[in-house]
């Protein structure tokens, strides 16, 4: 693999500059994407003329950026990226023939596995340049920076249901769980050290936590980034204060009896949310509205799991297109929530792939952490701390992302979808570009200075 992509990238060196400006041009415009898909969320997603909106039309164009970074070859040179091509084949094979049948809504639901396709362009838009590593993590500094001053904020406007003027469009149309999943990679980001960031942009950030973990797999998420990336990174002494000021704040509140009532989802933002949160994780709530939904879930779970595992939808699962909410019999869901899968990206698969998917998408996750982790050791032992640093964030952030799905509809839209495919392709290149040695840490650091 290490002859194969230093070859390859080092091939174009000698590309022609029309071709880096093209290149870089959208990565700008992928970055700007996925900042209005984190800020604006599905209002942002309508952009475009239907059924071509503005991630298939970013998709489309990536995928010309990447014939021409030239890059093919390396970019399929790891066991993640060979299995991820195996599972969008796989997919494919799924949805095809439903799409005479159910015809965009088969494409739709496809998506939760064919917007990996970003991870590919990821992948060569990173090992064209390798200089866009240091400008990409420049770019989520600045956004962060804001991000965590404005998640509470948006999490509240998307809640409160405003529409723009003259449109049915809500101005902020998010859910707290994908607001939840960025805090929890910015958090990790400022555990690790990866930039600077004042005490009050990490109270703010902690009050934004506050306000989107409203929900088991949002506070989940955040739980696990905060302590894996503290554990991994040898940063549990850093955060012991901001722990500790969290807590007498916590104490502080509830003695106040401070709690916001969300009218429009019957929650509460305050310390009896956050107390009823661990507690619904440990498995011991008595909150309606974490039992009602943990009920909901698990019997949806187990029936896909039946006909899966247990019946005739083994090989082939039941295709995409078909409403599965109506398939299983949750037909009330379907109706009143509009859902068409289960509250679990990997039941989604598994449900509509079959369990020949599901371990495809079991194995490609735990391929994309090994490598992670496995770069992460080699950069301790080689004294390459930032490295380290980079591929620990890269992992939290992306179990963050798996986490949240697990309790949610995520990964199933571009919203979140997106950012998941290329915070993918974002861990390949870097992994590919530390062991390949097509940037060395100082080179690194030097770039960053210079910025």
């Amino acid at each position: 693999m290490r002859a194969v992509t230093q070859s390859t990238v080092r091939s174009f060196d000698l590309a022609q500059p029309a071709s880096r400006t093209f290149n870089d041009t959208y990565v700008g415009a992928l970055c700007v994407l996925l900042g209005g898909y984190a800020i604006v969320g599905k209002t942002f997603a309508y952009i475009g003329v239907p059924p071509l909106y503005i991630g298939e039309i970013l998709l489309v164009v990536g995928l010309l950026t990447f014939v021409r970074s030239g890059c093919w070859l390396a970019s399929v040179a790891t066991p993640a990226s060979r299995m991820l091509l195996v599972l969008i084949a796989w997919v494919v094979l799924r949805t095809v023939p439903y799409i005479g049948t159910y015809g965009p809504d088969a494409l739709r639901d496809s998506v939760i596995i064919t917007y990996g396709v970003f991870c590919f362009i990821v992948i060569g838009l990173l090992l064209e340049d390798p200089g866009r590593l240091d400008r990409a993590l420049a770019s989520y500094h600045a956004f962060i920076r804001v991000y965590a001053l404005i998640g509470g904020g948006c999490a509240a406007l998307s809640l409160s249901k405003m529409l723009i003027p003259g449109t049915s469009l809500q101005v902020i149309d998010l859910s707290p769980g994908a607001i939840a999943t960025h805090l929890a990679g910015a958090a990790a980001f400022a555990i690790l050290g990866l930039g600077r960031f004042s005490r009050f942009w990490v109270a703010m950030l902690l009050i934004s936590m506050v306000m989107v973990t409203s929900s088991r797999g949002a506070m989940l998420a955040c739980i696990v980034a905060i302590f894996a990336s503290a554990i991994l990174g040898g940063r549990i002494r850093q955060l012991l204060p901001v722990l500790g000021f969290a807590a007498v704040a916590l104490m502080v509140a509830s003695l106040l009896d401070i709690n916001v009532h969300i009218a429009p989802e019957g929650r509460v933002i305050g310390p009896d949310q956050i107390i009823e949160g661990f507690k619904s994780i440990l498995g011991v709530s008595d909150a309606s509205n974490y039992e009602a939904t943990k009920e909901f879930r698990t019997r949806w779970w187990s029936t896909i799991q039946d006909y899966t595992f247990n019946g005739p939808y083994f090989w082939t699962g039941k295709g995409f297109g078909v409403n599965i909410a109506m398939e299983d019999g949750y037909q009330l869901w379907a109706i009143t929530e509009g859902l068409r899968s289960p509250h679990n990206g990997s039941m989604t698969i598994l449900a509509r792939a079959g369990v020949p998917g599901f371990l495809l998408w079991v194995a490609l996750c735990g391929t994309w952490f090994t490598m992670l982790i496995r770069s992460m050791l080699l950069a301790q032992r080689r004294n390459e701390s930032r490295w380290a640093k980079i591929f620990i964030w890269l992992a939290c952030y992306g179990a963050a992302i798996i986490i949240e799905a697990s309790f949610n509809v995520s990964l199933e839209g571009p919203m979140v979808g997106i950012w998941f495919w290329c915070l993918f392709g974002f861990g390949i290149g870097a992994s590919m570009m530390f062991r390949t040695g097509l940037i060395s840490e100082h080179a690194s650091g030097e770039r960053q200075r210079e910025g």
